[in-house]
């Protein structure tokens, strides 16, 4: 059971960080009506993995790890999780950032805000789960997920430990959610400056963020999964 956690680790930490998630989370809160947005922001995500988890766990238990070594199978998944990384954090670094036409009039860059970020000052209910529908299907932390779903059907433990790891996984793709939560709250008013400067600067640098956590999480993930094949 141990040895599955520690096998999850790295899935985990990536789940628990997912910039687009983090920076939707930091605007809700400003919103009118905070803690009833971002639960509506969270909903989707846990509805949409969830589903993906029943699913990799029926097929997992009915297929019986079929065939061959679970360690290459494992490895193979994160393989090609790593490569999806490495390929997205490629064509984010090719593509220029919307609204940002030049180096220079960078305060100005700054200050005019995207549309989908004036549309989450203040959403409706209907908004929020849209868009967290949306952040959680195109998302790469799927192929996160989907790793992660791949060590736990082809570990070699009960269906008790196998659930066990799953709520694992999902817990760690709420951590976006709660832990800016728990700041507001604690912080209170006081807090609420933080949370605006937070939010420009997330804002501001999210591009660069989005390419260095997809780089990260890709190398190792490739790194990891070579490992298991050829050893």
């Amino acid at each position: 059971m141990w040895e599955l956690v520690g096998q999850l680790l790295p899935e985990m930490v990536g789940l628990a960080v997912t910039p687009a998630a983090i920076v939707a989370c930091l605007l809700l809160l400003g919103s009118s009506y905070p803690f009833r947005n971002v639960v509506a922001l969270a909903v989707p995500f846990l509805a949409v993995y969830g589903v993906l988890s029943i699913i990799a766990l029926v097929a997992g238990r009915a297929a019986d790890a079929a065939s061959g070594d679970p360690s290459t199978t494992r490895g193979w998944m994160s393989v090609v999780a790593g490569g999806i990384f490495l390929t997205v954090a490629a064509m984010s670094w090719l593509r220029r950032p919307a609204g940002r036409p030049a180096a220079r009039a960078t305060h100005r860059a700054t200050t005019a805000e995207p549309g989908w970020v004036s549309q989450l000052r203040d959403p409706s209910v209907r908004l929020v789960l849209v868009a967290g529908l949306l952040l959680a299907i195109v998302n790469p932390n799927v192929a996160i997920l989907a790793s992660g779903l791949g060590i736990v059907v082809t570990a070699d433990v009960g269906l008790g430990a196998q659930v066990v790891g799953i709520a694992l996984l999902l817990a760690a793709s709420m951590i976006d959610f709660i832990v800016p939560v728990l700041v507001f709250v604690a912080a209170g008013e006081r807090g609420r400056g933080w949370l605006r400067s937070a939010t420009r600067w997330l804002l501001a640098h999210n591009h660069v963020i989005g390419i260095v956590v997809l780089v990260a999480f890709g190398v190792l993930f490739v790194g990891r999964g070579l490992g298991q094949v050829i050893g």
